[in-house]
């Protein structure tokens, strides 16, 4: 009776030691868990800090409430940013964000976005860096235009981004150059181009031909002559370019054929 007493002793004392001998291995794997420091790369159109402020992570006193789920989660619901990888090392969150790419800067009023590659209009936030996008400017009811609507749904913002394309298949180097669509709030639309200072008036209507004949004459003619005896180039008709020359204060006709 006596012994087995003693082995169900030694077999409890085991069991506690056991559970005891558990419990401080997940409390030390817990310690080894938490979060101390967070790292963030990837952010080019924010700053690293506008990011963890908008996700509230911000205070390196509150990170042991944190976990790499909800920092993940939280990021992700930032208008820029389209993607989020996280990894705990040790006591370091080293977060990879990816930020959503950008189509054209738009513009109306005092109001700015930013158009998504899929065509989704996003807020312009304050503190926004390396916004260096093609304008699309003043569209036709530009007051209908809502967050994170699909930016096509405005007719003239539609053509504006037809433009944009037409421009990039083209000729990608009158693409990079673009500085501006003035959409005129339904008016003849016109260019501007940071390669050369003569406005386009394109007009409405054949977008695409009008971006064609412009090619050709950029090709036709070298660029100092361009920004220095021309006072701007009118592509509203369909079998000429009109063509204001600066020094001399007249107009030559150039054929679209």
């Amino acid at each position: 009776m006596i012994k087995k007493v003693k082995i169900g002793s030694v077999i409890f004392f085991s069991a506690l030691l056991l559970l005891v001998f558990s419990l401080s291995l997940i409390i030390n794997n817990n310690k080894n868990g938490e979060i101390k420091f967070i790292e963030l790369k990837g952010d080019y159109h924010l700053s690293q800090n506008d990011y963890l402020i908008f996700a509230k992570i911000e205070n390196q006193d509150n990170y042991n409430l944190l976990t790499p789920r909800i920092v993940k989660d939280r990021l992700e619901k930032h208008p820029y940013i389209s993607k989020v990888d996280v990894l705990l090392i040790e006591n370091k969150l080293s977060v990879e964000i990816v930020e959503k790419k950008f189509e054209s800067l738009l513009m109306f009023g005092r109001k700015e976005f930013l158009i998504s590659a899929e065509s989704i209009i996003i807020p312009k936030l304050p503190n926004s860096e390396k916004i260096d996008y093609p304008i699309i400017s003043n569209p036709f009811d530009g007051n209908k235009i809502k967050e994170f609507k699909k930016a096509t749904e405005n007719e003239d913002v539609k053509i504006g981004l037809k433009i944009l394309s037409a421009l990039k298949i083209i000729n990608p180097n009158l693409y990079d150059n673009l500085s501006e669509i003035n959409l005129r709030n339904g008016k003849d639309i016109l260019l501007q181009f940071s390669k050369f200072n003569a406005p386009v008036v394109l007009g409405r209507d054949n977008e695409i031909e009008k971006i064609m004949y412009l090619e050709k004459l950029i090709q036709k003619y070298d660029q100092v002559y361009i920004n220095n005896d021309l006072s701007y180039i009118d592509l509203r008709y369909s079998n000429y370019i009109y063509i204001g020359k600066s020094k001399k204060s007249d107009i030559m006709q150039e054929s679209n054929t």
